[in-house]
């Protein structure tokens, strides 16, 4: 089997950092197991607003959504179902046989996962500016995971915004979470 390296992408890099915080990967599941919603979209929102590319329009999450929808929910999900049928064991298959499989499928997933990220960012395509300051890329970051929930079809509530504040806590630790959650409160809850 010959290995395939995708290309790097800033948009990639940032999921791996932000995603490796204290607590993001089990507030992204929460919010996914909670809300159905698409961690890639999510830390989408969250990229966009931090690396100073401003505030989604609707035509913008159109565009993602057009690029990703079919592939996250035909190839990334139903890589997670068949790995997370396989976790503790399927018998009379050994636990130690499947979980082997198990690790297989969560490589492949991640790598779907970064196509799916590599998608998103082509398809909404805007100059960063860095120099922003960092309050204003938060409530960028902030405001595009409220279009994005509200596209979503569901009204976050208090835990939402909680869960938000962590995942956006490991991308402006400058600002705090204590403050970040009060901005989710604000944005997403109204």
């Amino acid at each position: 089997m010959t290995a395939f390296r995708f290309e790097d992408h800033p948009f990639w890099d940032f999921s791996l950092r932000v995603y490796g915080g204290d607590s993001v990967a089990a507030a992204c599941i929460a919010l996914q197991e909670r809300r159905g919603i698409d961690v890639n979209l999510l830390l989408f929102g969250a990229w966009i607003g931090e690396s100073g590319r401003g505030i989604l329009a609707e035509s913008d999450l159109e565009a993602a959504l057009a690029a990703t929808t079919a592939w996250n929910r035909d190839i990334v999900c139903v890589l997670r179902v068949v790995r997370n049928r396989l976790k503790g064991g399927m018998p009379p298959i050994s636990t130690a046989r499947s979980d082997v499989l198990r690790k297989m499928i969560l490589e492949i997933e991640v790598k779907s996962e970064h196509v799916e990220q590599i998608a998103l960012a082509a398809a909404v395509r805007r100059p960063a500016d860095p120099a922003l300051a960092a309050a204003r890329r938060g409530d960028d970051a902030v405001a595009n995971i409220a279009v994005y929930f509200r596209r979503h079809g569901f009204t976050p509530d208090a835990e939402d915004a909680g869960q938000v504040a962590i995942v956006l806590n490991s991308a402006f630790p400058e600002i705090g979470r204590a403050a970040l959650e009060e901005k989710c409160r604000a944005a997403i809850t109204a």
